[in-house]
């Protein structure tokens, strides 16, 4: 992953007011990192956005029923039907709308061909049981493992895209965003961002209402549970895990796709039950921490002062100084402030990457007076580490993060030391964020870096950060 540094929104690159995008239904996307959403197809319908609700849809749906229709008259793979209904299925990141997994630099990548010919076997199978609904396509999350939402958005995007192209030059204008004509969709006069390395690229907009949360692997509680709210659906699966006693996220996937796909009734009633009850993502519950991300990089820190430089010439024991300040400052305003709010949903904690999100935003403010490059979400070798500060290439200090309920133990004891590994680095920070079930796994991760201790092994720092609901500060003693 490249570095991200000075992440920078739409509005403050463009000089135009946040609250004009607010207005017009759209998110006020990072410009050099990926926001964590992903369009619902599901979803264009209910949008508020008139060209959205009517062309949009209506866009999507001839489409896919072109790629319905070719799969239909298919006999087998690889015939003439088949190769057409695949150029249909364009499964390549468009890096015009900023959403996904991507990381820095929205440059976009594509999905291996499997993925590809999975969606088309699958599509397949359900177009054999009778059903023909070409938003069919907007389920294939459930029914494939390597189908994430991501994929999903992805191909919608690149259907949709002279409807979004469309409603950002009509918003671009009317508000003084300088535009250029480019290739985009039809053809559109957009706005266009150069990044760090003078490449330019295209923009286009997305309205807040047809985008949701993009899940971490093999988190869909939110869709099992809409689809779970049909009760033929809800027996059938019940039934179909009844000899389980503690039955898997796979289990449960396999059951619900088992219900989904009994027949064509079955089906389209999984897909009618999906579509009444899926609602995009809440800006007011905000599970990922977004807002308060662009919050922060649009308004500032409260309390947070410019930080003191620190002496890097010293090498990576001075970044870990400085990293263990953000640390401190990010738990002090968990504990004894009043950002634990921001971590919980009613009396459910938020995902994850709330607390990812809202901790990059205030360590990014010493990493930016001290010129230190901080990369979230930096592919180390043994997989994505949480954060990784660095100056050159020899001082380097990891962080992960992991809430309480997590899988704790392993992250400490082995997935943090194969990041060290690839990273080349001793230095790193193991933090938890404790929402109140954290139980033994402290001791357990304690008694690991005490025995590395005695046995004279490198043992990365622990620190645990109460994120449990507080008494307001009136009533603290």
């Amino acid at each position: 992953m490249a570095r991200v540094q000075n992440p920078i929104l739409f509005s403050t690159y463009f000089g135009t007011d946040s609250a004009a995008l607010e207005t017009a239904g759209f998110i006020d996307p990072f410009l050099d990192v990926d926001v964590p959403l992903f369009i619902d197809p599901v979803l264009l319908e209910k949008s508020s956005n008139e060209q959205v609700r009517t062309g949009g849809i209506a866009t999507f749906r001839d489409h896919f029923e072109d790629f319905v229709r070719l799969l239909a008259i298919s006999n087998n793979e690889n015939d003439a039907a088949w190769k057409g209904a695949r150029r249909l299925l364009d499964l390549r990141e468009p890096p015009e709308n900023g959403l996904g997994y991507g990381g820095s630099g929205r440059s976009g990548s594509s999905r291996p061909k499997d993925i590809r010919e999975a969606i088309m076997r699958t599509s397949k199978e359900i177009i054999e049981l009778g059903a023909k609904d070409p938003e069919m396509i907007s389920l294939m999350g459930f029914f494939e493992e390597e189908v994430g939402p991501d994929t999903i958005s992805d191909f919608t995007t690149r259907v949709i895209i002279d409807v979004l192209g469309t409603i950002t030059e009509e918003f671009c204008v009317a508000h003084g965003v300088p535009v250029l004509d480019c290739a985009v969709g039809g053809g559109h006069n957009l706005p266009m961002f150069k990044n760090s390395r003078g490449v330019e690229a295209p923009l286009v907009l997305v309205p807040r209402d047809i985008v949701r949360e993009l899940p971490v692997a093999n988190d869909w509680s939110d869709i099992e549970k809409a689809a779970m709210l049909n009760a033929q659906i809800r027996d059938r699966v019940n039934r179909l895990l009844g000899g389980l006693a503690q039955p898997t996220i796979a289990d449960r996937k396999r059951a619900l796709r088992a219900a989904a796909m009994g027949s064509a009734e079955d089906f389209n009633r999984f897909l009618a039950t999906v579509k009444e009850n899926v609602s995009s993502y809440d800006p007011n519950l905000d599970a990922l921490g977004y807002y308060r991300l662009k919050e922060i990089f649009a308004n500032g820190f409260e309390g947070l002062k410019q930080p003191l430089p620190y002496d890097l010439a010293t090498g990576p024991a001075e970044i870990m100084r400085l990293v263990n300040d953000t640390i401190e400052l990010f738990q002090r305003h968990v504990e004894k402030g009043n950002l634990w709010e921001e971590l919980w949903i009613h009396d459910k904690p938020k995902k994850e990457r709330a607390s990812q999100l809202i901790y990059y935003a205030i360590a990014d403010a010493f990493c930016k007076a001290n010129n230190i490059d901080i990369s979230p979400e930096a592919n180390m070798g043994g997989g994505p580490i949480d954060f990784k500060f660095s100056k050159g290439y020899s001082s380097r200090v990891l962080v992960e993060m992991k809430r309480s309920s997590g899988s704790v133990v392993h992250g400490y004891e082995k997935q943090l030391e194969f990041y060290k590994d690839a990273s080349q680095t001793d230095f790193a920070v193991f933090v938890v964020i404790d929402y109140g079930d954290l139980g033994e796994k402290l001791n357990t991760i304690r008694q690991i870096r005490q025995t590395r201790i005695e046995d004279r092994e490198r043992a990365s720092e622990i620190i645990v950060i109460d994120a449990t609901p507080k008494a307001s500060a009136s009533k603290r003693t």
